[in-house]
């Protein structure tokens, strides 16, 4: 199956787990559950090699997610990867995390923005940033933030789908191509 195509499913199994999960008010515990699972899926190649493999029953890998997180997670999000077992989508866990949580960020009234800056942020101009982002969107903002000095100047922000270019970089790189078109 196609990237394009998990990620199409992915949506619609974390949407239906997501409406689960709150209405038994674990959208939280749901989340981090996932997120336990993606960072054992990552941190030990054996689970999703043994997870993804046609060979291996499902029974047995019923018995694998059972023995490590039967006692750990909650029970909706136990029956939930034996359903992606038993649908052979097991391929989606991580997919299904990511769309998961931004059902969850989105309920919360939160937004994920990454922050490209070429110097470093100081508090009074971090929280300067998350202001002005939290006024444009009417969300809170959770900010990452990370530097990079060929933008020279100024910060390139991404939130969602969402690009807000105020870096002298691209101001010059707009400039630019105005200069090209009028030319």
């Amino acid at each position: 199956m196609s990237n394009v195509a998990n990620i199409k499913v992915a949506k619609r199994y974390a949407r239906a787990l997501f409406g689960a999960a709150q209405k038994l008010g674990s959208t939280d515990n749901v989340l981090h559950d996932m997120d336990s699972l993606v960072t054992l899926w990552r941190q030990h190649p054996a689970l999703h090699q043994t997870l993804e493999s046609p060979r291996i029953s499902a029974e047995s890998k019923h018995d694998v997610i059972n023995k490590i997180f039967a006692s750990s997670i909650e029970p909706i999000a136990l029956s939930f990867i034996h359903l992606l077992i038993d649908k052979r989508r097991e391929n989606i866990i991580v997919p299904v995390r990511d769309e998961y949580r931004i059902h969850a960020d989105e309920y919360q009234g939160l937004i994920r923005a990454h922050a490209t800056v070429a110097v470093p942020l100081g508090d009074a101009q971090r929280a300067s940033l998350i202001s002005g982002l939290e006024a444009r969107t009417g969300k809170h903002i959770q900010l990452e933030v990370t530097v990079d000095d060929s933008l020279l100047g100024g910060v390139v922000v991404r939130m969602n789908d969402t690009v807000i270019d105020g870096s002298v970089r691209g101001s010059l790189e707009r400039i630019r191509e105005k200069m090209m078109r009028q030319a």
